[in-house]
């Protein structure tokens, strides 16, 4: 029997929930009493090779902590509050490593820059996407077995509120509305983006095959569209976010692996091929800048005017999205990617 099995019927038992509940509330108590509160701004940063989140004083670059987590973190995300941070286990080199991956969420206390707590969703593994919606939800994504787990109350759950079956063949990379009333899947080895409804299993899955292997995704600012770039092909599609139907497709400069929106509108895409940064028009799509880099950028981190990208060679550039120039640079761990400021 699996680990989710074994705990669903655990779950049955008004012992148990209470026990877990108290437990969760302890851990919580636990960090609330230490002390906390503002430290300036400083970017906690996934740093995967090394398998850790490093913090980083801001805007200098200077690095004032570390925490190790585990092999390959991918991504983090954190509540409106920049006081608890989500981070999932790939626990793999690449996605063409042998094994199952990894299977912890890992909750960090932003305030302490310490792991208060971990969470256990096997059997699912190589989690990668995780993603927080306006009512504080935690979504957290298993590549492998292409399952989305929603988490409702993330401070203190130790199993899935809701598990919703994606139904993809490598599902990577996540999107979701701020409501949560929607949640849109990069699906890779199948070429598609999948749409589905988290809260009413009776609603069909939407498929809409792009191109080889669609990865880097981002919503509009009024989340009526929906930006996908196919990696290899380097072509970014503007596609209905209620439909998935096409509104405009455009060529980039070659492979690109990620996108993010600007509080404008505009977008931001990461060639790596190109090894620089385009701004496009996002009705259009056509690129109306463009900012040469000193290294392809695997990560977009956005934080009011300010980027942080991280560099294929171990550094973050900070760019000033009013002046459209890098403001500054430092060297970081091994293998930079997801970032927030905290």
């Amino acid at each position: 029997m699996s680990s989710i099995d074994r705990r669903q019927g655990l779950w049955l038992l008004a012992g148990s929930a209470v026990a877990t509940l108290a437990l969760g509330a302890r851990a919580v108590g636990q960090a609330a009493a230490q002390p906390s509160g503002p430290r300036g701004d400083v970017l906690a940063l996934i740093e995967k090779t090394a398998g850790r989140i490093a913090f980083y004083a801001l805007p200098d670059g200077r690095r004032v902590g570390a925490l190790s987590l585990g092999t390959q973190p991918h991504e983090i995300a954190a509540d409106a509050a920049r006081r608890f941070a989500y981070v999932g286990h790939y626990g793999v080199e690449s996605w063409k490593a042998p094994g199952a991956g990894g299977s912890k969420v890992w909750v960090i206390d932003l305030h302490r820059r310490a792991l208060v707590r971990t969470i256990d969703l096997s059997p699912f593994g190589r989690l990668h996407a995780v993603r927080i919606d306006a009512r504080g939800r935690l979504y957290v994504l298993s590549e492998t077995d292409s399952m989305l787990a929603r988490f409702d109350d993330p401070v203190r759950d130790d199993a899935p509120s809701r598990l919703i079956p994606v139904g993809g063949a490598r599902s990577h990379y996540l999107v979701i509305r701020r409501d949560g009333t929607r949640c849109y899947v990069a699906d890779t080895l199948s070429g598609a983006v999948i749409m589905v409804d988290p809260e009413d299993m009776g609603v069909a899955p939407v498929r809409k095959r792009i191109g080889t292997a669609p990865e880097a995704m981002t919503l509009s600012a009024d989340e009526r569209t929906l930006y996908v770039i196919d990696r290899p092909g380097g072509i970014i599609h503007a596609l209905d976010a209620d439909t998935l139907q096409t509104r405009a497709r455009r060529p980039m400069r070659g492979e690109a692996v990620r996108i993010v929106t600007q509080a404008d509108g505009r977008l931001i895409v990461s060639n790596v091929a190109d090894k620089s940064l385009s701004r496009l028009d996002p009705v259009t799509l056509a690129e109306t800048d463009r900012l040469a880099l000193e290294a392809g950028a695997p990560g977009l981190n956005l934080a009011g005017d300010m980027l942080y990208a991280s560099l294929e060679n171990d550094r973050v550039v900070r760019v000033d999205l009013r002046t459209w120039a890098i403001a500054g640079a430092f060297a970081t761990g091994p293998a930079p990617d997801a970032a927030i400021v905290v």
